[in-house]
């Protein structure tokens, strides 16, 4: 039996015999976790089918938080493949290229991944993913022909079966073993104990992957590592075992319990017990306060020169306040420093003096070098916090060089570190920054220690962790980069800590400065989205999320952050409900900068996210930015063909493609044009759409005929004769119509129409008018339509002086229809379709004094002709719109028409002709 449970983005697998662990060791993408003691799978829905395959359903057993996604897998059905797989072997994987169509064959892989730069998948290399392949694709899997491939699979199914026929023996004696056993007496405690050793010994033999040294396959760096940290936490315990401590010239031994510890011999001779005695520093200090000019710094000097040991630390301390008093803070600095190291711990009073000093002249030097407002934290820290955010907006310019030696000695000093972490966690950070406004490379590292320094406040932890991801953002501040594309990782690093640290770190920081948190939040998104998902949980991402308000300007940003790398790699699912800002900031990106992540999230997805990326994004985008790479578009066209609502996306494009209102339309070829308009086609035929597919149908024969490509129409007639019933009727009837207008057979076409028309179906009009033109196959179709009485269709009726404005058509078309249409007495207005797609004559016209708008949708895009219309409508004049394969139906249509609506308002009469 398998055991296998859910470990966020992965599934744990236990095998109870070594039988089992031999397949599960040989399982597409399954890696062995030697301190889970389990092999860890791809959750996907591939690897539920797969575990299905090898062990049966009841094989192996899922716990109930997985119930859903593996009934899911189960209910999924194979589609067969449309074109070739070729596979190919790169080093320890399977490549593999095949139509966007059949991807889902190839995620029938577990462990699968999409490339986007190679358009290819990578596959796992074992023998398991060429079966699943072969089972897939059949004869269209096409393997190298040096049939390196076939010869590699049969030596590695040979050692795999060799591994379970041991694994089965050993199981098997186990087993006998276990049945021989009897109720006895203990054994002696050195017997059990070998006897507990044996079977520990066997059970991790076949636990575990054979590797050298017992250490498994692929981990020996990381055991490596995990052996060095042990040395180094060895040693630290040694030292801290033997109980020194060091002092500037004192040794500290090691005491017996309730003894004062004893001092080895110094460079200095000791303090005497009463320090400081008969010097009354607490007074010079009030008279230095008042009067600090030169002379009273020269007294001090020269009684230092022969104070006695007691007097040298006041003496220090209170230079230090002389020049403090004069706002020479770096000098007043080295005095504190001086008076805290000497002989100032034998007066309490004096080191608290001396050190409120110290700190009072670092927050001035502080706020000298970098002409802060104030010299407190909070005054540093919004300055910072600004500076951040946008650079210039908290401190000069000038000042990151001016300032540049005085942060630097203050970073350095060890006094300011050990009594005012709060100033020389601010310090650091200016030091960085500093940097980063010189120009200079930012260590990614060393700003990472400092974000996870613990000695560090909070908030101040906060501002490192927003600079951290504007320096992996390649700015200087949050304004730099905000709303920005994820940097790809070109540096090495790992930061599967940030997130983590951040929730805690932001929870702190918010109870004094709460403006921080959110841009905090959207700075550790910005970090973790560079990386695998796994440097973040969803669980993580949803709690900083939580911490950036809806109102927030950046709050759609962050939701795309938060589901970049959850989509790239197949995690899918709720994000259109939780991550709306992840779709609505795509739509606002150019398709040929996010192409590559979008062919990534649409490769991996398993159905969560596709239709939205296919039906809201691309056309939005497409809209905003228009065309650039046009192999981009037309790869997107290839996945939006094999969606559920695919086909109305693809027309809704190329309505924009063929009326040019999509920018960078102009850069399609003609052959470009057509394989986008295919896709459409084929799509709508796909999904059964009656609407779309009419409107792909129509605008793929009209590009034909707009190349000069009339050869060619009549296999896109023969295309759809298999389709379904609105498609197959729409073919059959331009089938007929074509061969009719140009003197070709049509019987073959005429006799299947009785047979697959439907009685209701709403061609069956044109199909009577066809008949009327081409009385020949009125017998055809004599069973479908209901004609005139005998006579009747014969009657003329006079249209001389009636109006026709014709929209559309190819030239020769015109010629020919327009003689037709002036036998019978109409005035005709021909318009191409150049004049069409401009739009403001075609419109002009269609709105004016006219009998009737005739609209050649053969020749004329599906929004060209929708402006003309609308302007016939709003003139309330009578149109008609449709393909015309020819000149005599175009004459019949539009004299059946207005001879109707003349009947209809009583305003024609029959000329008896």
């Amino acid at each position: 039996m398998i055991t296998v449970r859910a470990d966020e983005n992965r599934l744990l697998a236990e095998a109870a015999s070594a039988a089992d662990r031999v397949v599960l060791r040989h399982f597409p993408g399954a890696r062995w976790l030697p301190p889970r003691r389990s092999y860890s799978l791809p959750r996907q829905m591939a690897t539920y089918r797969l575990l299905d395959h090898l062990f049966g359903p009841d094989g192996w057993q899922p716990p109930a938080a997985l119930a859903e996604e593996v009934a899911a897998a189960r209910a999924q059905s194979q589609d067969p493949p449309t074109a070739e797989a070729r596979l190919e072997v790169m080093e320890n994987e399977f490549s593999v290229q095949c139509s966007f169509a059949d991807r889902e064959l190839v995620k029938r892989v577990p462990g699968y991944r999409w490339v986007p730069q190679e358009k290819r998948w990578r596959l796992p290399r074992v023998p398991e993913t060429l079966r699943i392949l072969e089972d897939g694709f059949g004869d269209l899997l096409v393997l190298p022909d040096s049939g390196e491939v076939e010869r590699w699979r049969e030596d590695e199914e040979a050692r795999i079966a060799e591994e379970r026929r041991q694994a089965v023996a050993q199981d098997a004696a186990e087993e006998a073993k276990k049945a021989e056993e009897k109720p006895r007496e203990e054994p002696t405690t050195g017997t059990a104990e070998a006897a507990a050793a044996g079977e520990a010994g066997a059970a991790a033999a076949t636990a575990a992957p054979a590797a050298a040294d017992g250490i498994p396959a692929g981990f020996e760096g990381l055991y490596e590592r995990l052996d060095r940290l042990t040395a180094a936490l060895e040693r630290l315990v040694e030292v801290l075992g033997a109980g020194e401590t060091r002092v500037p010239g004192v040794t500290v031994q090691p005491s017996a319990p309730g003894t004062e510890p004893a001092t080895g011999p110094t460079d200095e001779p000791e303090l005497p017990d009463a320090a400081g005695a008969g010097f009354d520093w607490e007074s010079e200090l009030d008279r230095l306060r008042s009067r600090h000019d030169d002379p009273a710094r020269q007294a001090l000097e020269a009684r230092l020169q022969q104070a006695r040991d007691g007097e040298q630390a006041a003496l220090r301390m209170l230079l230090g306040y002389w020049f403090f008093y004069n706002g020479r803070w770096a000098e007043a600095l080295t005095w504190f420093r001086r008076a805290l190291a000497g002989d100032a711990g034998a007066d309490a009073d004096l080191t608290a003096e001396a050190e409120r000093g110290l700190k009072a002249a670092a927050w001035q030097e502080f706020a000298a070098a970098l002409e802060l407002k104030g010299d407190r934290f909070a005054d540093a820290y919004a300055a910072l916090w600004q500076e951040v955010n946008n650079r210039g907006s908290g401190i000069g310019e000038d000042r990151w060089e001016a300032g540049r030696e005085a942060i630097a000695g203050l970073a350095e000093d060890p006094e300011i570190a050990r009594r005012e972490a709060s100033l020389h966690g601010l310090v650091r950070l200016a030091q960085f920054l500093g940097a980063a406004r010189r120009g200079q490379q930012v260590d990614e590292q060393r700003l990472s220690d400092f974000v996870r320094d613990g000695s560090v406040a909070a908030d101040t932890r906060v501002l490192g962790l927003v600079l951290l991801a504007s320096v992996l953002y390649e700015g200087e501040a949050v304004a730099d980069w905000a709303n920005a594309w994820p940097k790809k990782t070109t540096v090495a690093g790992d930061f599967s800590w940030a997130a983590q640290l951040a929730i805690d770190l932001l929870k702190a920081a918010g109870e004094r400065h709460p403006e921080v948190v959110p841009v905090g939040a959207v700075s550790t998104l910005a970090i973790v989205a560079r990386g695998p998902r796994e440097w973040a949980s969803r669980d993580q991402r949803r709690q900083l999320l939580r911490l950036i308000g809806s109102e927030e300007r950046l709050r759609g940003y962050a939701e795309f952050l938060a589901a970049y790398r959850l989509a790239a790699e197949g995690d899918g699912k709720g994000l259109t409900k939780d991550f709306k800002g992840y779709f609505e900031y795509l739509k606002q990106v150019r398709l040929d900068d996010s192409w590559e992540h979008l062919s990534e999230v649409l490769a991996q997805d398993g159905g969560y996210v596709t239709d939205a990326v296919i039906d809201d994004v691309l056309p939005e985008a497409l809209k905003a930015w228009g065309i650039g790479n046009v192999q981009n578009l037309l790869e997107a066209a290839e996945f939006a063909s094999t969606t559920q609502r695919g086909d109305n996306t693809l027309n809704r494009i190329a309505d924009g493609v063929e009326d040019g209102t999509i920018a960078g339309a102009e850069a399609l070829d003609g052959e470009q044009r057509l394989k986008l308009f295919r896709l459409a086609l084929e799509a709508a035929r796909r999904k059964t759409h009656d609407q779309d597919a009419e409107q792909a149908f129509v605008r793929l024969v009209r590009e034909l005929l707009r190349q000069g490509k009339d050869d060619e129409v009549p296999n896109v007639f023969a295309s759809c004769l298999d389709a379904f019933p609105a498609l197959k009727e729409r073919a059959l009837l331009a089938s007929l119509e074509w061969a009719l207008e140009r003197g070709e057979p049509f019987d073959y076409i005429a006799e299947r129409i009785p047979r697959e028309f439907r009685k209701d179906s709403k061609l069956l009009g044109d199909l009577r008018a066809l008949a009327v033109v081409f009385p020949e196959i009125r017998p055809h179709v004599e069973k479908l339509v209901e004609f005139a009485a005998a006579g009747s269709d014969g009657q003329k009726v006079d249209l001389t002086g009636k109006s026709v404005l014709v929209v559309g058509g190819h030239p020769s078309l015109q010629a020919k229809a327009t003689a037709l249409l002036e036998e019978a007495g109409l005035r005709v207005e021909w318009l191409d379709a150049d004049a069409a797609k401009q739009g403001g004559r075609a419109v002009d016209r269609a709105g004016g004094s006219i009998d009737l708008v005739v609209i050649v949708t053969s020749y004329i895009s599906h929004a060209a002709s929708g402006r003309v219309i609308e302007a016939a409508k709003r003139a309330n004049n009578l149109y008609l719109q449709r393909a015309f394969a020819g000149p005599k139906m175009l004459a019949a249509v539009v004299g059946a028409t207005l001879v109707e609506a003349g009947r209809r308002r009583g305003t024609l009469q029959g000329t008896g002709r």
